[in-house]
């Protein structure tokens, strides 16, 4: 499975210096929040190939981040990576508490990725954090390490 996703490597011929330098793993998970970051701020049925392809409308989300809207949106995420981003196995979403926003929604979304070593191929954890605010834009950020 290749590292970046195809459309990436077509603006790589144009402009390398966006993939120059870094280390294979790094570009991995550099696509992986690309693409996420792209899907899950597309709105669902605006994609006439795949009417499927991303998020309901979530414009009008500030005054409902019960508890039923935060599970829906959870299980709409996995769905959508499930789907859409299969470099992200085993994929985990936990919603988290936003100390620096009382208007966001902050989820950590965890599973593994392909990680190139001497002699072979092995998976390693890779997390995220993705948050939604008020007006439905997604964000989404990898995890530092600790």
């Amino acid at each position: 499975m290749s590292k970046v996703r195809l459309l990436e490597r077509l603006s790589a011929l144009e402009d390398p210096y966006p993939l120059a330098g870094r280390p294979p793993d790094r570009q991995l998970r550099d696509s992986i929040v690309g693409h996420l970051q792209q899907l899950l701020n597309t709105r669902a049925g605006s994609v006439p190939i795949d009417l499927n392809y991303g998020m309901p409308d979530m414009s009008n989300i500030a005054g409902s981040f019960s508890l039923g809207t935060t599970e829906s949106l959870s299980e709409a995420i996995i769905g959508q990576v499930v789907r859409y981003e299969r470099r992200l196995r085993q994929p985990r979403i936990s919603t988290e508490e936003e100390a620096r926003d009382v208007i966001t929604l902050r989820f950590e979304l965890s599973g593994q990725v392909a990680a190139t070593q001497e002699g072979g191929q092995s998976t390693q954890p890779f997390a995220m954090i993705i948050r939604v605010n008020s007006s439905g834009r997604v964000f989404v950020e990898p995890k530092a390490a600790r």
